[in-house]
């Protein structure tokens, strides 16, 4: 099928209530400020992206990200999709270095439509593993242990395999007390795993994990304990710990998974795409995997939309094994007609269709 070149382009902000506010150590979400792109082409093909801001995390912010998406779009209009993700790559990445979300966004817009002209799901465009959907956790923030109940109540329905818990910035008797609750609330079977974001320090992360060892639980593994920086520390903790060191802040790029294998710093791998960006998250899984290092994939505070291109390279390299694709189950609204988000369960199936097979409401 001939390429036909971006006719149109829009965006605008995309906004959320959510149900639950998300702490983490590093700073709080208390509703979805992101970025929406929608892209069309001559032929009435219509595609979209988003860039998803943690200020904290991310650097940027939805007024940022949104004059960034702008200028980059200006810039790429008239060309096809293959011309302006290669013009993008080549002339635009790093002038817009400050803005990784509207960077992430613009290429889910780009593969979107080029992937559409193809008559392909972006899964299949990415790779050839053929998965048909994937199942993800779900997130428990930095809460009061008195608010874990509440989170309990309103997602347990879904039937997440595991949760994964947020903790650091604070007291570690907070982070012990916050786990010991969501025990409370699903029994012994307990499965968790827990997300520092550079909130602990080695003693501390340690403690934790001999503490809740006491009460007989084993977290699955420990994403991100320390300073992104600190991969020596991360080293000598990973080896200190009975369970895997995942790093995510620590890697952003393919020169940082290689530098992680070569400190033996971490034993699986983050990937976000609004980090590090499409092309870059797909090339630090195939480093990752050749290294034998495990995969998990994440996200920001993303609606369904940044979350279901997350799947589609779940579904389509096959070397993703742990999901963390759950922020859209944490937003009041939905945006599109159908999703994988719509069925309101941990089992989240690719849509059908070309492209990331979602239409706007």
């Amino acid at each position: 099928m001939q390429a036909c070149p971006i006719s149109a382009a829009s965006v605008r902000p995309l906004s959320s209530t959510l149900h639950l506010p998300f702490h983490i150590s590093q700073g709080s979400v208390e509703q979805l400020e992101n970025v929406l792109l929608v892209l069309q082409d001559a032929e009435g093909k219509e595609s979209l992206g988003e860039a998803a801001p943690f200020p904290v995390l991310t650097g940027d912010t939805q007024q940022t990200a949104l004059l960034a998406c702008q200028q980059l779009l200006g810039e790429l209009v008239g060309m096809t999709p293959e011309a302006a993700l290669l013009r993008l790559y080549d002339t635009l990445w790093p002038a817009f270095g400050k803005t990784p979300t509207a960077l992430a966004g613009v290429e889910i817009a780009l593969w979107d439509l080029q992937a559409q002209q193809q008559g392909l799901p972006l899964a299949k465009l990415w790779g050839s593993a053929d998965w048909e959907g994937a199942e993800t956790d779900i997130t428990l923030p930095c809460l009061s242990a008195a608010e874990v109940t509440t989170f309990h109540r309103h997602f347990v329905k879904y039937e997440f395999p595991f949760f994964k818990v947020k903790v650091g910035g604070g007291a570690l008797s907070d982070d012990v007390a916050r786990v010991m609750a969501l025990r409370s609330c699903v029994g012994p079977g307990l499965r968790l795993s827990l997300d520092g974001n550079q909130g602990l320090t080695e003693s501390q992360a340690e403690t934790l994990i001999t503490t809740l060892a006491s009460y007989d639980i084993q977290p699955l593994f420990f994403e991100q304990p320390l300073a992104a920086e600190d991969l020596l520390g991360m080293a000598r903790l990973g080896a200190r710990l009975p369970i895997p060191i995942c790093a995510d802040e620590s890697v952003c790029s393919v020169a940082d998974v290689q530098r992680v294998i070569e400190l033996r710093a971490a034993r699986m791998v983050n990937l976000k795409f609004m980090k590090s960006g499409v092309r870059e998250s797909l090339r630090m899984a195939e480093l990752a995997a050749r290294s034998h290092l495990s995969l998990m994939i994440g996200g920001m505070v993303e609606s369904e939309i940044a979350m279901t291109a997350s799947l589609h390279a779940v579904c389509g390299t096959g070397l993703i094994s742990v999901c963390d694709l759950d922020t859209p189950f944490f937003l009041t609204e939905r945006f599109t007609r159908h999703s994988p988000y719509h069925g309101h369960s941990a089992q989240l199936k690719l849509p059908t269709g070309n492209g990331l097979g979602l239409t706007l409401l």
